[in-house]
């Protein structure tokens, strides 16, 4: 089963890095561009945004079945309204200057941290390779919805973890 595990945690970071990198290359190494393309263009923001919500959503590709078109406009427009496309880009380009990039494991030793596992996140990690980085992990669990956006895509799942993380710590 782990090694199972193991393998799809692989495939999916053979897809992400092979077919869904492209935007994160781009905001490491030229942010500005990216950002003045967002900022200029409403019909480009919203395609770039709304790509992300298809790929990275519990959707299947189609983030209209687990968001309404009003989510979805009131999300990108938050991003057109305080023009923020160029900060968001940014934040890759900070953080490739710093640790290396916002996809490396960083050794968290001091804090309590609880995980749970969405089905539809850019990659489903394996508890083994949480271990390796999380020294405090007190909690750890499964899902069977819920991607990137989880919070908003399955609200109820969230809280429900949310309450079920931390409880120990009352």
């Amino acid at each position: 089963m782990a090694e199972l595990l193991l393998d799809a945690a692989y495939a999916t970071l053979r897809y992400f890095y092979d077919e869904g990198f492209g935007y994160a290359a781009l905001m490491n190494t030229r942010p500005q561009t990216l950002g003045y393309s967002l900022a200029d263009s409403p019909v480009g923001m919203a395609a770039f945004y709304y790509d992300k919500f298809a790929e990275w959503s519990d959707s299947g590709g189609d983030p209209e079945e687990v968001f309404t078109w009003d989510e979805i406009l009131d999300a990108i427009s938050f991003y057109w309204l305080t023009n923020t496309g160029a900060s968001s880009s940014r934040s890759y380009w900070d953080a490739a200057r710093g640790d290396g990039g916002p996809f490396n494991a960083v050794e968290i030793t001091k804090v309590r941290v609880a995980v749970t596992v969405f089905p539809g996140e850019i990659y489903p990690a394996p508890k083994s390779w949480a271990e390796r980085s999380f020294h405090k992990l007190i909690y750890w669990n499964t899902v069977n919805r819920g991607g990137h956006f989880a919070a908003w895509e399955q609200p109820a799942i969230f809280t429900q973890e949310i309450r079920e993380a931390f409880k120990s710590l009352r």
